[in-house]
């Protein structure tokens, strides 16, 4: 089996946790590990994943190599393994574009060679270094940069996994374009492995499986990285509570009182992530159920599950002459797909297109 070469527009927290957990895959190619949902996808292990190149924009990362770079301010995610073939793979510089608007711009300073990036150069890198997918992790709400980066894989031939809720995988646009081209593209909105809305939406499938009707419900989300400070100017998060209703709607959620997403940046929390849900329901006789969540779990690492899954189903997309959205994987990794699914359907559709 060949590898994926995998380039990272974002080399933040949830790259530098990915790029960890292909180094422990590819230390141990055989070895199960932990939170790894599928062992192969398509016939390609985690070990097969290269990390051939990362952009961003931030000066404390551009020039520098990946395994210099994820020890950035910045950075709040744990560091669990050494990078292994991968920690010399080079940070470029990006456009700035609006990637630095609202909060991120007190605490990141761009880099001058990012001021002088192009769209064209983004382009050209991806086919130097003969990138098969690129992932695209950058600031909720980066609209003019998430877009720049899907044009320029386009332009490129390389599969786009959207990571933010940037609408382009539900934008009937920009998925002709790219299955015009013969281009996967994935999306919208990583999930996390075992996150708020995986854990949310499978408790709404499972109280109206029994018959229970629905009332209300709420996700409220807090954390401390930068994801979550980005999150904190309302500007940035608007998409981010979209998606999350897309997912609850297709969760079974229908003329339901409810409200999830991101509601506060708290420092002292790092990477961890706080989930507290509820949701409320008759029953019996008019009966009421309750149910109160706290959810905990560190961010970054929860996303890195999911990438695993994602950069190799795009692969195998493509290696089966797909193109433009993909319907079979997606409900499983992502809040907002083009069609959405209950989580136990979604799981048996993913498991089904990488078997």
């Amino acid at each position: 089996m060949t590898s994926i070469r995998v380039a990272l527009a974002g080399a933040g927290n949830c790259a530098w946790s990915f790029t960890q957990f292909v180094a422990l895959a590819q230390a141990d190619p055989d070895t199960r590990l932990p939170g790894l949902m599928c062992h192969t996808v398509g016939g390609y292990r985690l070990a097969d994943v290269r990390v051939v190149a990362a952009f961003d924009v931030d000066a404390a990362k551009v020039g520098r190599p990946l395994a210099e770079a994820f020890t950035a301010p910045a950075i709040a995610a744990t560091a669990f393994t050494e990078l292994g073939d991968d920690r010399n793979a080079p940070v470029l510089p990006a456009p700035v574009l609006d990637g630095l608007t609202g909060p991120l711009g007190s605490v990141v300073e761009p880099a001058t060679a990012a001021h002088d990036a192009t769209p064209e150069d983004v382009a050209k890198a991806l086919v130097e270094h003969d990138v098969d997918v690129l992932v695209i992790a950058l600031p909720t709400g980066a609209s003019q940069a998430i877009r720049m980066f899907a044009d320029a894989a386009l332009a490129a031939g390389a599969a786009v996994v959207n990571c933010t809720p940037e609408e382009l995988a539900r934008d009937e646009d920009v998925t002709r374009r790219f299955a015009d081209a013969g281009v996967v593209l994935l999306g919208d909105d990583l999930r996390s492995h075992l996150g708020a809305t995986c854990l949310h939406t499978a408790l709404i499938e499972l109280m109206l499986s029994r018959g229970l009707e629905l009332t209300s419900t709420y996700q409220l989300n807090v954390g401390g990285n930068t994801d979550f400070l980005n999150l904190a100017d309302a500007g940035r998060s608007a998409s981010k509570f979209t998606s999350k209703a897309n997912a609850l709607r297709a969760a079974g959620m229908t003329d339901v009182d409810g409200v999830a997403g991101p509601t506060g940046f708290i420092g002292h929390l790092g990477d961890s992530k706080v989930c507290f849900a509820n949701v409320r329901a008759k029953s019996v006789l008019g009966s009421e159920v309750r149910i109160d969540i706290k959810l905990t779990v560190e961010d970054s690492p929860n996303a890195a599950g999911v990438i695993a899954n994602a950069v190799r189903a795009a692969k195998t997309a493509t290696d089966r002459g797909l193109s433009g959205k993909v319907h079979a994987p997606s409900p499983l990794l992502f809040k907002s797909p083009p069609r959405g699914l209950p989580e136990s359907e979604a799981r048996a559709a993913f498991l089904g297109f990488a078997s």
